[in-house]
């Protein structure tokens, strides 16, 4: 059976992405053909700089759920590495992306490129598809508030706060997930208990205090997240985390994994003369997520009114 395929890394599955993967079923299914979806799980341009940490917006596990969405016929995920790197366009194309496929059809993006230091431009791409009697389809640009969405710019979004951006340009909530580990308690001896999600060190937390849905199993709750250094509690630590105080909820989930959506950004993180100061603050953040939880009409079930996939 022929096929219809799309490569690139996806990472995010944003708007511009899922129009590639629409584009691309709606091809092979008008023409009786396959479809099929190659990903890098990891970006190329972080396997040169080495900086794989706090980098993905969507995990590869995440990715595939996502695509699973679409119905494609075919997933594959390729790993990038020296030999890639090396490759001409013309034994990328030849080796990788035909690979002795009966490939029929392409959809890219307008940015995609390939081969050694990106040489293999769409304008080659289309050349080699034109003399090879393959379909070429090359996909405008998304955009939000004038700018091209990407990866980069959603990276951007998230890693200044700016999650209500991030959920635009994804057409979904930002979402984290990872096990709940025992913390230092502090948030229990303040009245606001804490689930502390040991997530992904490759995803990116988005910094400051949200208005958040949190899932556990079945169940979804409303919350107030905190992804910060906790600076008035542990000066000296560095690393990002993610905790969360979830609404009217009093069970012990440790070992429990749990989702949390990032739906409003209530304030970046900040750091009190004391553990008074800190728990005022609290209040008030529970008191802000409430009212917004309220005036959005939205239960923890609901839709929070972004495109669905």
């Amino acid at each position: 059976m022929g096929i219809y395929l799309t490569i690139g890394t996806f990472d995010g599955v944003h708007l511009g992405h899922q129009k590639i993967i629409r584009t691309t079923i709606a091809q092979s299914l008008k023409r009786g053909l396959k479809s099929v979806l190659i990903y890098f799980p990891i970006p190329p341009k972080f396997y040169f700089s080495g900086e794989y940490s706090d980098s993905l917006i969507t995990l590869p596990q995440e990715r595939e759920e996502l695509f699973a969405n679409f119905r494609i016929g075919e997933m594959k995920s390729l790993a990038f590495n020296s030999g890639l790197a090396s490759m001409t366009p013309e034994i990328f194309l030849d080796e990788i992306l035909l690979a002795g496929r009966r490939v029929q059809g392409i959809c890219v993006g307008r940015d995609f490129a390939f081969g050694k230091d990106r040489s293999g431009n769409i304008e080659f791409l289309r050349e080699q598809c034109m003399g090879r009697g393959i379909d070429l389809k090359v996909m405008s640009f998304v955009r939000h508030k004038g700018r091209k969405i990407s990866s980069s710019l959603i990276r951007g979004f998230l890693k200044s706060g700016e999650i209500e951006n991030a959920g635009k340009c994804l057409s979904r909530p930002y979402c984290v997930s990872g096990r709940v580990i025992k913390g230092s308690g502090i948030g229990r001896k303040l009245g606001f208990a804490t689930a502390n999600v040991d997530s992904d060190p490759l995803k990116i937390l988005p910094p400051g205090v949200f208005a958040a849905k949190v899932g556990l199993g079945n169940e979804t709750y409303f919350g107030v997240a905190n992804v910060g250094r906790r600076p008035t509690i542990s000066p000296f630590n560095k690393r990002l985390l993610l905790e969360t105080h979830i609404l009217d909820f009093s069970k012990m989930i440790y070992g429990r994994t749990l989702s949390v959506e990032l739906l409003k950004r209530i304030r970046g993180e900040k750091k009190f003369s004391g553990t008074e100061f800190l728990q005022r603050q609290i209040i008030e953040d529970v008191r802000f997520a409430r009212k917004y939880f309220a005036a959005s009409s939205l239960s923890p079930n609901s839709s929070v009114g972004i495109r669905e996939l």
